[in-house]
């Protein structure tokens, strides 16, 4: 039981210590300011690698495009490379997340992205941030936290976080594009979800493209090709 407990503390210690996080990366061979340049995070139970996959099953990114799949901090179960950006529970109706956890993974990553950028050289200031489900709650956190940062974010089967800040200035969010992505047939997180994260997005001024498709919680087949016509179109 001691050994047992021990591998449980060492890998949670070691999921939050780290400072930056693991990563799959697809760089473009067009290094230029205007290559886009998409961030993407994977849903609860996820990893880097099972999404970048997940997607490219599905018809991969265009070659003109750099991606970057990023792995969540914390794991599900020790020596299982299932991972979570933060822990929640669900209580009468009302879902309670890990707030802790949401601020350490939301500075992890922009830490990361950083670092990648720099240790990489990227030239592109045509930044976008998105993900699936719980990679898409944060990319919703995050975009609205720092929307000077983005060109545009994604959400995909997700929903607006517990708790979120709004800029007071409305106009730093005049920029900003983005993607909602949503299956009517999802029972994780129903499309009312979608819905609510629509309106917001209208009332902060934020131009959206709005998308139900017919699917449950998991990706959309042509995932990638509707953000890459999106990216066009905008």
């Amino acid at each position: 039981m001691k050994k047992t407990l021990f591998i449980v503390l060492l890998f949670g210690f070691w999921s939050c210590e780290k400072e930056v996080l693991n990563y799959e990366i697809n760089l473009s061979d067009e290094n230029l300011f205007n290559t886009p340049l998409i961030v993407l995070m994977h849903g609860y139970g996820g990893n880097a690698y099972n999404f970048k996959k997940g997607i490219g099953e599905n018809g991969d990114f265009d070659s003109q495009i750099s991606i970057i799949y990023l792995e969540a901090p914390f794991k599900i179960v020790p020596l299982m490379n299932k991972k979570v950006w933060y822990d929640f529970e669900i209580s009468n109706g009302d879902t309670i997340s890990n707030q802790e956890q949401i601020n350490i993974s939301t500075d992890k990553i922009l830490k990361t992205i950083k670092r990648i950028i720099k240790e990489n050289d990227i030239k592109s200031k045509n930044l976008y941030i998105g993900g699936h489900s719980q990679g898409g709650i944060m990319a919703y956190k995050i975009a609205l936290g720092n929307p000077a940062l983005f060109e545009g974010f994604i959400a995909s089967s997700a929903r607006l976080p517990v708790e979120y800040s709004i800029k007071d200035e409305l106009a730093e969010y005049q920029n900003i594009k983005a993607l909602i992505i949503h299956g009517k047939n999802d029972n994780v997180l129903d499309v009312k979800f979608a819905r609510a994260g629509k309106n917001l997005l209208d009332k902060l001024g934020i131009q959206t493209q709005y998308l139900v498709k017919d699917n449950g919680h998991s990706l959309v087949p042509d995932f990638a090709m509707l953000i890459q016509n999106w990216i066009e179109d905008i």
